[in-house]
């Protein structure tokens, strides 16, 4: 009787042992062949823009840009050390725009297969506060046009990166007024 019971059981076991390999396989399979879509970022979003994080989300007013690596290493979030830090700054003016480029490229060697990103990197110029490198990237193949700009300022929520030596220093854009976050 105890051997029936363990061989009963260890055939249920490989069953749902090779029911889940199968699931797996055939999920790789899917995401291979389709490639998830994710929302083309759009303006006329009425919500709540801004990025929310697990532990707290803290902004501060984006400083100028000599002082922006002082101004983020001196940054102690008062709520929660894991809070995420953005500068909030209002930009705009198409004129104050340079060096605009967008590419979509594809990571490699993924565990589900390879995915598409587009990425954008430009020059912002801000007579009173310097020079800054402003990146953006999501997944997917996205028209780039929304981070082109137009006489209208809006608030943008930017999370600084990079190291003390880099001029201008680099933000990458989190969140747009106005648009769904992403």
């Amino acid at each position: 009787m105890k051997r029936i019971l363990i061989v009963v059981g260890s055939l249920i076991a490989a069953v749902v042992l090779m029911a889940a390999g199968c699931l797996f396989v055939l999920g790789l399979a899917l995401n291979v062949l389709f490639d998830p879509p994710v929302a083309q970022p759009k303006f006329g979003f009425a919500g709540n823009w801004r990025r929310q994080g697990v532990f707290g989300v803290e902004e501060r007013p984006l400083p100028p840009a000599l002082e922006i690596w002082h101004d983020y290493e001196s940054w102690k979030p008062a709520t929660n050390e894991h809070s995420s830090r953005f500068y909030l700054a209002r930009l705009g003016r198409a004129h104050r725009q340079s060096d605009f480029e967008s590419w979509t490229n594809m990571t490699h060697n993924m565990p589900l297969g390879d995915y598409k990103y587009t990425r954008v990197r430009f020059t912002y110029h801000d007579e009173t506060r310097g020079d800054y490198v402003l990146t953006w990237n999501l997944r997917g193949k996205h028209n780039v046009d929304f981070l082109r700009l137009d006489d209208r300022e809006r608030f943008y929520q930017l999370e600084f990166y990079g190291s003390p030596e880099e001029y201008p220093p680099m933000l990458e854009i989190v969140a747009i007024e106005g648009v769904k976050p992403w």
